[in-house]
């Protein structure tokens, strides 16, 4: 994985972007954050989460996207009044 930068670089990036830029804190910069970083960036959910009807590469499984709310999770639950939203809005 990550040869390509389809991985690491967003979970990087957003993360820095949420700890540098009080916006991406709010809802509406998340949804921009996850937007302009993860999906127009061109993130494989189907196959990094292994949600495809047919897998031809296992290896392709990797829940980077997870990691990446995992680590937003503890930011929310370290700096909880820096943040917009809770864990309920992560998790809808």
């Amino acid at each position: 994985h990550c040869s390509d930068g389809w991985d690491r670089t967003p979970q990087i990036v957003a993360l820095a972007k949420i700890l540098l830029d009080p916006y991406y804190r709010t809802m509406e910069g998340f949804h921009v954050l996850v937007e302009s970083d993860w999906l127009d960036f061109g993130h494989k959910f189907g196959d990094r989460c292994g949600h495809q009807e047919k897998v031809e590469d296992q290896n392709e499984q990797c829940p980077v996207f997870l990691q990446w709310l995992d680590a937003v999770h503890q930011l929310l639950k370290q700096f909880p009044c820096l943040f917009e939203f809770n864990e309920a809005f992560l998790v809808r």
